[in-house]
């Protein structure tokens, strides 16, 4: 099995570094820069214990690679990105196999309009990018979970080849999952948060809109009958334990002030993934009839900033409730 990471920015970097340390056949897809310096030097894998030098193939087209049956393309692109890599690949290798390592649920759904083998990847991955080169995984002793299973569900030889492998990476862990799609509604729970923490940093996440939207969501889940928790405790127990072991180990001298959305701001991003978070709630809100105020504010408090090239922790976490209160007070 050949592994190629789309979108090697921090968390496919690591992924496809700590894979290639484990011994797989490894290639990168990254930015002109990143894919440059790694070719150079190596890619540089920083955690809280040290920093590793990873010899890895990195290119910055899949159009470099001559198709293999047996590639499995993992793309940690963020989902608004998928569709264009979605159309390169399918001219690439039609019959590739596709996980879809973004965020939320949007991704496998469109990937399967256009591919027949498409699998789900849930990623617990806190991540950055340095520099050109240079990323850092923020948890120790495990860097990520990364467990994956068809989709929409099941398992089959190629999920099972997979998890083997980047279970047997370091600082990886992995599972082939019948119900991954569960897992991965259940982070959006998480990714609720990433517009108030883009607004007004790491206080946003645990601010009250953001326990709102989460009751939101839960509303919504059950009203269109969808699975966020595993209901078998042993499983969920086994999850919750994984996910124990990834502990923040912050290297000295490295500050973390935000996740993917707080550091797509401050990279000028002229998008973020919230439409795919929130926006997932607000659409099966509409879909199902039940309201969902708290989730459209952050949907809309997320567009602002990109459209009004805002900074990250542009607001005060005052401002940032006084803000939510007034909407929640008006859509009543």
């Amino acid at each position: 099995m050949r592994i190629v990471i789309y979108g090697a920015g921090a968390v496919g970097s690591v992924i496809g570094g700590r894979a290639a340390q484990g011994g797989a056949d490894v290639v990168l897809i990254a930015r002109a820069a990143h894919a440059r310096a790694i070719q150079q030097h190596g890619l540089l894998l920083r955690t809280g214990v040290g920093e590793e030098r990873v010899r890895v193939q990195a290119i910055t087209s899949v159009s470099e690679l001559r198709p293999q049956p047996d590639d499995v393309v993992i793309i940690t692109a963020k989902t608004q990105d998928t569709p264009a890599i979605h159309a390169e690949l399918r001219i690439w290798n039609p019959d590739a196999a596709i996980v879809c390592g973004s965020n939320g649920v949007e991704h496998e759904r469109t990937a399967l309009r256009l591919f027949d083998r498409v699998y789900g990847m849930v990623i617990q991955l806190p991540a950055t990018f340095e520099r050109p080169g240079e990323v850092t995984a923020l948890c120790m002793p495990t860097n990520a979970i990364v467990d994956v299973g068809c989709y929409p569900r099941g398992v089959d030889e190629t999920a099972r080849d997979l998890a083997a492998i980047l279970n047997a990476s370091p600082h990886l862990l992995c599972e082939a999952d019948h119900d991954v799609m569960v897992k991965k509604h259940g982070k959006i729970l998480l990714n609720l948060g990433n517009a108030a923490e883009a607004a007004c940093g790491t206080s946003g996440r645990g601010s009250e809109i953001v326990r709102v939207a989460q009751r939101e969501a839960k509303n919504v889940y059950a009203a269109a009958k969808i699975a966020w928790e595993l209901e078998d405790e042993t499983a969920a127990a086994a999850y919750k334990e994984r996910i124990a072991s990834m502990a923040f180990s912050i290297p000295e001298g490295h500050t973390f002030l935000g996740g993917s959305t707080w550091q797509s701001l401050a990279k000028g991003a002229t998008s973020v993934e919230t439409d795919y978070f929130n926006g997932e709630i607000v659409l099966l809100a509409r879909i199902n009839g039940v309201p969902a105020p708290a989730n459209r504010f952050l949907q809309d408090l997320a567009s602002g900033l990109v459209n009004g090239g805002a900074k990250p922790s542009s607001m005060t976490l005052v401002e940032l409730e006084t803000a939510a209160n007034e909407y929640l007070a008006a859509s009543l």
